[in-house]
């Protein structure tokens, strides 16, 4: 069909005053035939049979051959096409001539649908949510919904989709639970022996580090204390008066007393406050004087013992030949010079005699030690390390005086 043969009205009945055979009207009706099957593409007119109608010519047309009939089930022209015909053909209109009976209207056969077969599945629904012109077009592409809102999405939170997999038989059973930790904690063998033995020395670490930590800081700090104590201890005996004849003007100190300073400005910006005496009790916060040893400033080994620990002798290892090692005492500032320094046994006592290392050996005129020793190695006792030095020089002490330039670090 053509736009020109098209009209929004081709489905209602014509209406109208009839016409005559002169006035081109339609002919006699014919008896009813049954109603022509619409072809392709086109729509069957109610009412119509299967009999053109032909048009009777006009009055004013001549004699001219019949108009060609319309086939059957054809929509009628267009009224504006019809007159622009009838106004092309003004000057020359056939004339009407004899009726032509329409050959007899015979509907097409239907051809029957093959038979389904017995196997064929019957046909899919069509998914309306997918062709339906209300949803956006990306919507409907999207197989799940995305768990980032699209721009054109109005939710406010993302569509999660649900996970619709059952769960496995026996899932939430007791027993399988049970059997699962018990599968995690094992249950002996050689896995829970590894597991334990881990876990013993997991804990023996985290023990050795917090015993670590206390010796560095704890230990420190409860050293540091005591010998504040034990230099003020000291400033009140230096003060007193000294009523039998004692070492440098001050008295003979007691096992675990207080008696002179030791300045070594190359490894400790503090003093040392010493005590008299080696036992555990005696040297626990501060070196002790070896009993059997000088005094100093006097003639022989001034011998000096003191703990492992950084808060006392630990950094003596530091010491270098030609570095200072001062003692003071009430009355003098005595000034060792490093000579040397090794590592012995712990059973070898000879490092304590008048001439170090010569048991026996009475002590000449340059034989004035310093022997300073501790245990070794760092975390153990099983031997020692041994700094000697000789007496340089004799500071006298002046109680409103400076310290001499030995006593103080010169890079400070």
């Amino acid at each position: 069909m053509s736009d020109q043969d098209w009209s929004p009205f081709a489905n209602e009945p014509r209406s109208g005053p009839p016409q005559g055979p002169g006035e081109g009207g339609p002919p006699p009706a014919s008896p009813p035939r049954p109603p022509a099957a619409p072809g392709p593409g086109r729509a069957g007119v109610p009412g119509s049979s299967g009999q053109a109608k032909v048009p009777a010519p006009g009055p004013d047309a001549g004699g001219g051959p019949p108009a060609a009939p319309s086939p059957p089930g054809s929509l009628p022209p267009r009224p504006d096409s019809a007159r622009s015909n009838s106004a092309r053909s003004n000057s020359a209109r056939p004339s009407p001539g004899p009726r032509t009976p329409a050959p007899p209207y015979s509907p097409p056969r239907q051809s029957s649908p093959p038979p389904a077969a017995a196997t064929a599945p019957p046909p899919a629904e069509p998914d309306f949510d997918t062709t339906t012109a209300l949803r956006p077009p990306s919507l409907a592409r999207a197989e799940r919904a995305s768990l980032v809102p699209e721009p054109d999405g109005t939710a406010i939170l993302p569509v999660i989709p649900a996970d619709d997999t059952p769960a496995p038989p026996g899932a939430d059973s007791a027993a399988r639970k049970n059997r699962s930790v018990k599968r995690h904690r094992g249950e002996g063998g050689l896995r829970g022996t590894v597991r334990g033995l881990g876990e013993a020395l997991i804990t023996l670490g985290a023990v050795v580090l917090l015993y670590a930590g206390y010796e560095v800081f704890g230990v420190s700090g409860e050293i540091n204390n005591e010998q504040e104590t034990l230099s003020g201890d000291l400033d009140t005996i230096w003060s007193g008066e000294v009523a039998d004849e004692g070492v440098d003007g001050a008295p003979v100190p007691e096992l675990g007393d207080a008696f002179a300073r030791m300045w070594a400005p190359d490894i400790r910006a503090e003093s040392w406050t010493l005590v008299e005496g080696t036992e555990p009790a005696d040297i626990e916060y501060a070196p002790g004087r070896y009993l059997d040893g000088a005094y100093p400033g006097d003639q022989g080994n001034f011998t000096l013992a003191g703990h492992n620990v950084p808060a006392i002798f630990q950094k003596i290892r530091d010491l270098e030949p030609g570095d200072k090692v001062v003692i003071e005492t009430k009355e003098n500032f005595y000034v060792y010079e490093v000579q040397e320094h090794e590592v012995v046994n712990e059973t070898q006592v000879d490092i304590t005699a008048p001439v170090p290392g010569e048991p026996g050996t009475e002590p000449g005129d340059e034989d004035y030690w310093l022997t300073l020793f501790t245990c070794h190695p760092l975390w153990d006792n099983y031997e020692r390390y041994v700094v000697y030095s000789q007496l340089v020089d004799t500071v006298p002490r002046d109680p409103e005086g400076d310290l001499p330039d030995a006593a103080i670090d010169p890079e400070v």
